[in-house]
């Protein structure tokens, strides 16, 4: 997607999406940013690359407060990112560092992270070579992961639709068979599903895929974890 057809959706209050597309060994791919409203700013959930539009359409809405990296995956574009925010924190996987160099002023999120104090909560998927770490804004009730929950429909494109049913994980919310080969510890789940179920889920935005809308999907998320457990 070009930089001039982005476009901010606004899902609900204090939460927006971007909608774009990345390319990989000559295949597309679909890719979203989460933006989240708090009373500090503007948290960049996987942010992706931004056209000057969209950057303006964005402190519109107020301060980019932080830049979050949720997984050792979803950096791509987060180095461009700190050059359009320079004063946004930027929250990063631990061992991140250790894959793509120097992140300046970055902080390695831990369970005593403080995103955005009594608005957004956070877990961490121990244990599994991702890293990864998704966020709950409450305003919205929103759980927001990147690569933890698939959800390919009709609406994605060729190459996408053909490579996640050949897999097994098309049609319906799922985590594709891969993610057992990255499970070097299976005692985290269980805190991690505990974690997500304890919170007043109504809305999963995943980084690839249709948006669930449905007041059990806290259950939709830990359900589909369950077999890895």
């Amino acid at each position: 997607m070009s930089n001039s057809a982005q476009e901010l959706r606004k899902l609900d209050e204090g939460l927006w999406t971007l909608d774009t597309t990345f390319t990989r060994l000559g295949c597309k791919g679909s890719l979203r940013m989460t933006v989240l409203e708090t009373s500090g700013g503007l948290v960049l959930h996987s942010p992706v690359a931004l056209g000057k539009d969209v950057r303006n359409a964005l402190r519109s809405l107020g301060e980019i407060a932080v830049l979050f990296a949720p997984n050792l995956f979803h950096h791509m574009y987060l180095h461009a990112a700190q050059d359009h925010f320079p004063n946004a924190r930027v929250l990063v996987p631990k061992g991140l560092e250790r894959k793509i160099g120097k992140i300046a002023n970055s902080e390695i999120v831990t369970d005593k992270t403080v995103v955005a104090d009594g608005e957004i909560e956070h877990a961490t998927l121990s244990g599994h070579d991702l890293n990864e770490t998704v966020l709950f804004h409450r305003r919205s009730g929103t759980l927001v992961t990147a690569d933890l929950l698939y959800n390919y429909q009709p609406e994605h494109n060729f190459t996408e639709k053909l490579f996640f049913r050949a897999i097994g994980c098309y049609g319906v919310p799922g985590v594709a068979f891969y993610h057992r080969y990255a499970i070097r510890d299976k005692s985290g789940i269980a805190p991690f599903q505990e974690a997500v179920g304890s919170w007043p889920v109504k809305r999963i935005v995943m980084c690839h895929g249709r948006i669930i809308e449905a007041p059990e999907a806290a259950g939709i998320f830990t359900s589909a974890w369950q077999r890895f457990a």
